[in-house]
């Protein structure tokens, strides 16, 4: 049986200023209510807390790493009370429905350059599988059928899917470094404190990014645990339950062969 990763236990209770036995306990806790081992619920604790977990996570067994893609308990919302409207008091209307934006916001935006196009694609082939997001519902601007509509204005229907899709998966690769457009959507999207997920590929670490951005727990696409990771929190964020692990097994390894190959392109044509 796994026991718990007693570096990460350490580091939690110095966040927090507790002692370990009372962070072990609250470990079995946290279990209990997630329904998933202890070692796990560690990692997902201190991921929350935003402290580095890519060693711990490659230290579990592969059975408790298919543990982190299962969706959190997350707490319902209670519902907003509206003042009651006085008597004889009409509600003024203009006659016009405002639009319902939000039901034609993306859930997912994924950020990339256009040289990752081939990593773009295997990445929203295995967030379809795994969180059965409709396809209409995800925007990837250089992999077909995710495309932006014919006719449309770019920049804005860009700048409104930065500010309005639930989340923003942004790819750093050695050549979106060199792009503007991933810089400034990745910007964008950190001004307005919504959920945004920085992956790196192509050679690139997560401890090498920069500015804000570089402020956010990364995940390296070119790692296996991290890419069932951020399934797991994707899950989490959209509130949906991934599918069982061996549906989308294989398309996890070629996200990690993807994100590979990423950097051995740039390589390729640094020698030529």
């Amino acid at each position: 049986m796994a026991r718990l990763n007693q570096t990460l236990l350490h580091k939690i209770a110095t966040r927090l200023g507790k002692t370990p036995q009372y962070i072990r306990e609250q470990v079995s806790r946290r279990a209990s209510r997630e329904a998933v081992a202890s070692p796990a619920a560690l990692v997902m604790w201190a991921r929350d807390l935003g402290i580095g977990v890519a060693s711990a996570v490659d230290k579990l067994p592969a059975p408790l790493q298919q543990q982190l893609s299962v969706p959190r308990v997350v707490a319902a919302r209670p519902a907003r009370r509206t003042a009651p409207m006085a008597r004889g008091v009409r509600a003024r209307t203009s006659g016009r429905r405002r639009p319902a934006r939000d039901a034609a916001a993306k859930w997912v935006m994924v950020s990339h350059a256009g040289e990752d196009k081939k990593l773009a694609a295997a990445l929203v082939e295995l967030l379809r599988l795994a969180l059965n997001i409709p396809a209409d519902k995800i925007l990837c601007t250089s992999v077909n059928g995710y495309r932006l509509p014919a006719g449309r204005y770019t920049d804005e229907d860009l700048r409104d899917a930065i500010h309005t899709s639930k989340t923003l998966v942004g790819i750093v690769s050695p050549s979106s470094r060199k792009s503007t457009y991933v810089s400034n959507e990745l910007g964008a999207r950190w001004l307005t404190r919504k959920h945004l997920v920085p992956v790196t590929a192509g050679g690139v670490a997560p401890g090498e990014l920069r500015g804000p951005v570089g402020q956010l727990n990364a995940l390296d696409l070119s790692s296996r645990p991290n890419v069932l990771q951020l399934i797991g929190d994707l899950g989490t964020a959209l509130r949906i339950e991934p599918e069982r692990g061996e549906v989308f097994d294989d398309h996890i390894d070629r996200v990690v062969r993807a994100s590979k190959a990423a950097g051995r392109l740039k390589r390729r044509r640094r020698r030529s």
